[in-house]
C-alpha cells in the first residue's frame, strides 16, 4: 500500500481505531491525517501526543492538528502553549479549551506572531487583553482591536496609537472620543467624520472645513454631517469641485450661494445643484443660463462629458422649482436627446402653450376611437381662443389618458386637480393621483387630507411648496423615514425665512 493510499484510509470515516493506530505510527503525514479527525479517542489522542513530542520537527505538524482539535484536553493544551516550536503555541493560543494561565504565559511569548494569535482568539480574559494593549508589536495591537469582542475601554487606550491602522480601526468603531478627529492621518479624520452625525460634528465644524484634507472637507460638507448654513457658505468656496459639489447639494447650504454655484465652472457642482430638491427658483434659473451659455452649441463639450450634461439637463427639466421661461430657453436650445415631448408631460413646469403643443403632437397619432377624436380636436382648437388654463383643465378632464398627465403641471387649475381627486373614476388611477400631490398647484386641503390619511407621503414631499400643515402633519407619520425628512424640511425653511428669501 502506498503513502496515498494510507492516508486515504486515514481519511475514511469507516477506518477503524486498531488500524488508526497502525497508521499513526507509519509516518508523520498519516498520523497528522488521524491527528485531524472529529472523533478521534482520547487514548490514540494521548498516543499520538506522546509520540509527537518525542518525535522532533518532522512531528510539529500532528502537534499543530492535536493544538487545533476540539477535544484535545486542557492540560495537553497547556503543554503545547510551551512548547519550544513557535507554530505550535500559535496554534494553542486560540484553543478555546487553552487554561488561562498557559493564556496569560502566552500573552508575554516572545513570539510576536504567537501574540497575534492570542490577541484575536474568540475568548480573551480582561487582564490578558490589558497587557497585549501595550504590546511592542503594532501586528499584535492591531490584531486586538479587530476582534469581534474588544473592549471600549482597550479601544479608547488604543485611539493614539502609534500605528495608523490601528487608528483607523478605533475610529471606525467610533471609540476614539475625539482624539480621531484631529488625528494627523486624513485617513483616521475621514472615518471620524463618517462616522459622526451633525450634532456631534457641530463644536468642530470650524476647524474640519479647514482641514488640509479636501475628502474630509467633501465630506463635512454633506447633509448628514452639516447643517450649519454659515459654515456651508465658507466649503461652497472651496478651491476643489468636490467640495463645492458636496456643498451644492446640500439643503442647508444657503440661497445665495446656491445661486452662485448655479454659475460654477465644474459640471459636478452643476448637476449637484440640479439634484438638490430644495434649490430655490432663482438658483434653477441661474443653472439654466449657465447651462445655454456653456453647452447651448453643443460644441463646448469635453470629452466624456456627454453622460453628465445629458444628466444635468434632465434634472433641469424635471427639477419641481425650475422657473417655466427657464424651460422655454433649455426647449429653445434644441436639446435632442436630451429632450423628448413624451417626457414633458410628466414635467411640472412647461409654459401652458407649450405642453399643450407637446400633448397634442405626441398623441395625435395614437387617439382611437370617436370620443377622443373629438376631444382631441376640441382641445386643438381651444388652445388658440381659450384661456390656457381652460386647455389644461379640458385635458384633464377628457377621455385621452396621456393628456390627462396635464395634472403634474403648476399651470393646471387648482379645482380642475381638486375635482379629479373627488371623482370616484379616478380612484385607482394611481399614477396621476400621485402626480397631483407634487404640483404646486394642489390645494391645500387635498394635500393635507393625504398627509393626515398617511397616503402619497412619498410623492407629496416632492412638493416644494407643499404647505407647513401639511409638512407637520407628516412628521407624525409613523414611517420614521418620511417624518425625518419633513422635520428637515421645515427646518430648511425655518433657517432660509430667517436669513433668506423663503423655499
Amino acid at each position: 500500500m502506498g503513502l496515498d493510499d494510507e492516508v486515504a484510509e486515514a481519511w475514511r470515516p469507516a477506518t477503524p481505531p486498531a488500524r488508526l493506530r497502525e497508521l499513526a505510527a507509519r509516518a508523520p503525514g498519516p498520523a497528522r491525517i488521524v491527528a485531524s479527525r472529529i472523533g478521534l479517542p482520547a487514548e490514540l489522542a494521548e498516543e499520538l501526543a506522546d509520540r509527537a513530542i518525542a518525535g522532533g520537527p518532522d512531528w510539529f505538524g500532528v502537534l499543530r492538528a492535536l493544538a487545533a482539535h476540539p477535544a484535545t484536553s486542557s492540560e495537553r493544551l497547556a503543554e503545547f502553549a510551551a512548547h519550544p516550536e513557535e507554530s505550535v503555541r500559535r496554534v494553542a493560543a486560540v484553543h478555546r479549551a487553552t487554561p488561562k494561565a498557559a493564556i496569560k504565559t502566552l500573552a508575554r511569548d516572545g513570539s510576536a506572531a504567537v501574540r497575534r494569535a492570542l490577541a484575536g482568539r474568540e475568548k480573551l480574559p480582561r487582564k490578558v487583553a490589558a497587557l497585549l494593549v501595550a504590546d511592542a508589536s503594532a501586528e499584535v495591537r492591531l490584531a486586538l482591536v479587530r476582534r469581534v469582542g474588544a473592549r471600549p475601554e482597550h479601544l479608547r487606550a488604543l485611539a493614539t496609537d502609534p500605528d495608523v491602522r490601528v487608528r483607523r480601526v478605533v475610529a471606525a468603531l467610533g471609540h476614539a472620543g475625539d482624539a480621531d478627529l484631529t488625528d494627523p492621518d486624513p485617513g483616521v479624520r475621514r472615518t471620524a467624520v463618517d462616522k459622526r452625525p451633525a450634532a456631534e460634528l457641530a463644536p468642530w465644524l470650524d476647524t474640519l472645513a479647514r482641514d488640509p484634507d479636501s475628502r474630509v472637507r467633501e465630506l463635512i460638507a454633506q447633509p448628514y454631517h452639516n447643517r450649519t448654513p454659515a459654515v456651508l457658505a465658507r466649503l461652497a468656496a472651496d478651491v476643489e469641485p468636490s467640495v463645492r459639489a458636496a456643498a451644492a447639494a446640500n439643503a442647508f447650504t444657503p440661497v445665495q450661494q446656491l445661486t452662485e454655484l448655479a454659475g460654477d465652472p465644474s459640471l459636478a457642482v452643476l448637476v449637484a445643484i440640479s439634484e438638490n430638491t430644495t434649490a430655490p427658483p432663482e438658483a434653477l434659473a441661474r443653472l439654466v443660463d449657465t447651462i445655454a451659455e456653456s453647452f447651448g452649441d453643443g460644441e463646448s463639450l469635453a470629452l466624456g462629458q456627454q453622460e453628465d450634461v445629458q444628466r444635468l439637463v434632465y434634472e433641469a427639466l424635471q427639477h419641481p422649482a425650475t422657473p417655466p421661461e427657464s424651460l422655454r430657453t433649455l426647449h429653445a436650445l434644441d436639446l435632442w436627446p436630451y429632450f423628448h415631448p413624451g417626457n414633458a408631460m410628466a414635467q411640472p413646469n412647461w409654459p401652458p402653450d407649450l405642453l399643450v403643443e407637446f400633448g397634442l403632437s405626441y398623441c395625435a397619432s395614437t387617439v382611437s376611437g370617436k370620443a377622443e377624436r373629438k376631444s382631441l380636436a376640441a382641445i386643438d382648437e381651444a388652445r388658440h381662443t381659450e384661456p390656457l388654463g381652460d386647455v389644461l383643465a379640458a385635458m384633464v378632464r377628457g377621455p385621452i389618458h396621456y393628456l390627462r398627465r396635464a395634472v403634474t403641471n403648476r399651470h393646471t387649475p387648482p379645482e380642475a386637480l381638486a375635482e379629479f381627486v373627488r371623482d370616484p373614476a379616478r380612484a385607482e388611477d394611481t399614477s396621476h393621483l400621485d402626480a397631483i400631490a407634487t404640483n404646486l398647484a394642489t390645494p391645500v386641503e387635498v394635500l393635507l387630507a393625504w398627509a393626515e390619511a398617511g397616503v402619497r407621503h412619498h410623492d407629496m414631499l416632492k412638493n416644494p411648496a407643499l404647505p407647513e400643515p401639511v409638512l407637520a402633519a407628516i412628521t407624525e407619520c409613523p414611517d420614521t423615514s418620511y417624518a425625518a425628512e419633513a422635520h428637515w424640511l421645515l427646518e430648511v425653511r425655518a433657517l432660509r425665512a430667517g436669513t433668506e428669501t423663503p423655499c
